[in-house]
């Protein structure tokens, strides 16, 4: 039986999603170990996402295979009890043996938060704007329609030889403002390693006006990669993932 486990993380103390040679710790190990624990058995557990370090969840799903049928109330009583703090468990339910957390879902939805007002009780859920220099929204809601403009995203990700092609089919990409806090949220049925820290930062420079919208149609252009991730990942979020209502069972 394939069993999906719904879930939410503060990814600020772990080294990341996914599990790691030299023993870090890691969202996947630190629930793999527990489920283990609970079911007696070594259980190995598929993300629906590789979210990097310290990048957050609101909403995650994994699943895992056991040939018998779990008690639901008791299972996610003891694996809360049991789990990392910075983790809950939210829901496990049962699901059709050929969805696959990770290839089955529809899409994604990520959401990066800056506050421009100081906050302690928020501290490392959201990047501080605690510089003078203010950003150009508008110049950077530009840049975002014309880095989407494509379907290949090579140019916006770290390389992987794993991967058979680089297409993204990005559905909305924007920022906005509200209040003290700046949003920026991005749809897609797929997203490439770091793909979204590095458009973000690209959309940073320019609303600081460090480089030009000329500057980066050039490059594009040009096709070179050409930018540094240079903000904090826990302003990131996975905020939402979308699968068809038939994979319950």
């Amino acid at each position: 039986m394939r069993y999906f486990i719904k879930f939410s993380y503060n990814g600020y103390y772990f080294k990341g999603w996914q599990k790691q040679k030299n023993n870090k710790f890691t969202i996947e190990e630190e629930i793999e170990n527990k489920i283990s624990i609970i079911l007696n058995k070594n259980i190995n557990i598929i993300g629906a996402s590789r979210t990097d370090s310290g990048v957050h969840a609101k909403l995650m799903f994994a699943h895992f295979d056991y040939n018998y049928a779990i008690n639901k109330k008791y299972f996610l009583y003891k694996i809360n009890l049991l789990i990392s703090s910075y983790i809950n468990i939210n829901d496990l339910f049962k699901v059709n043996t050929n969805v696959h957390a990770r290839f089955s879902a529809i899409y994604r939805i990520y959401k990066y938060i800056i506050g421009k007002k100081k906050n302690p009780f928020y501290k490392n859920l959201y990047w501080y704007w605690k510089y003078k220099n203010k950003l150009n929204i508008k110049l950077m809601n530009k840049a975002i329609n014309i880095i989407i403009n494509r379907n290949n995203f090579i140019l916006f990700s770290t390389t992987n030889k794993k991967l058979n092609n680089y297409n993204c089919n990005i559905y909305y990409a924007y920022w906005k403002k509200k209040k003290n806090y700046i949003y920026f949220i991005i749809k897609s049925n797929r997203f490439l390693r770091k793909m979204v820290r590095f458009i973000i930062s690209i959309c940073i420079e320019i609303g600081l006006n460090k480089i030009t919208i000329y500057d980066l149609k050039n490059k594009i252009k040009n096709k070179k990669i050409f930018f540094n991730i240079n903000i904090p990942p826990y302003g990131l979020y996975l905020n939402y993932i979308k699968y068809n209502k038939n994979i319950y069972k």
